[in-house]
């Protein structure tokens, strides 16, 4: 059975109350896509087509974490240069980890990547974004997920990219590669404080933006 997968920034509040939404569906068999595309078309949700589905649920993943990174920035009230330099360079590691799974680098930029991402780090509906803003300002972990119905998906995720990172980067000192990723996993089981994983991404070896090619073992 063919399948194909939906992403994108797509709050369900926003959908529900039928404003204009556009996300992503990833399937390697297109005319399964062309059907689901023409099937969920209205004058206010649109679906565009990617044959990228590796790419995709990694981007869809790794959102999620980067969520939780930007809440924490502004919990600890870092002004928008911080949050602006903290979500690109997110991106970057979402690339990176992209290509060594095995998926097109170009994804990330489309609206399953920087789209969904900016959705979720900068949208007052985002749950994982509350999680890292509560985090920020010092809340424990578990007050804060004790408190809620609703799931942040970026907790579990976390620490599942970590070890994918493990299983799949070659090398050691992936936590430089990946410092966000492996930083925001290092919080949440309370190895360090917000302030403290800051403080390890400013002190990081000064080095080239590395936005221009991706190497997968990176």
């Amino acid at each position: 059975r063919p399948l194909a997968f939906l992403s994108g920034p797509a709050f369900a509040a926003e959908i529900a109350q039928g404003l204009v939404t556009a996300v992503t569906i990833a399937s390697s068999d297109r005319e399964l896509s062309n059907d689901l595309m023409e099937l969920l078309a209205s004058t206010n949700f649109r679906a565009l087509y990617s044959p990228d589905v590796v790419g995709v649920e990694v981007g869809g993943a790794v959102k999620n974490v980067i969520a939780i990174a930007a809440g924490m920035c502004e919990g600890l009230g870092l002004g928008t240069n911080a949050m602006a330099a903290l979500v690109t360079r997110g991106c970057t590691e979402m690339r990176k980890l992209v290509v060594v799974c095995g998926g097109d680098a170009s994804t990330v930029f489309g609206l399953s990547g920087v789209g969904d991402t900016f959705g979720t780090c900068f949208g007052p509906l985002s749950r994982n974004r509350q999680v890292g803003i509560r985090l920020g300002r010092g809340e424990p972990l578990g007050d804060i997920l004790s408190s809620t119905s609703e799931v942040a998906e970026g907790v579990a995720t976390s620490r599942a990219l970590r070890a994918l990172v493990d299983q799949k980067v070659r090398g050691y000192r992936r936590e430089l590669k990946y410092p966000i990723l492996y930083g925001v996993a290092a919080i949440l089981d309370g190895d360090m404080s917000p302030k403290e994983g800051l403080e390890r991404l400013m002190a990081l070896p000064l080095r080239v933006e590395d936005f221009a090619t991706v190497d997968a073992a990176s």
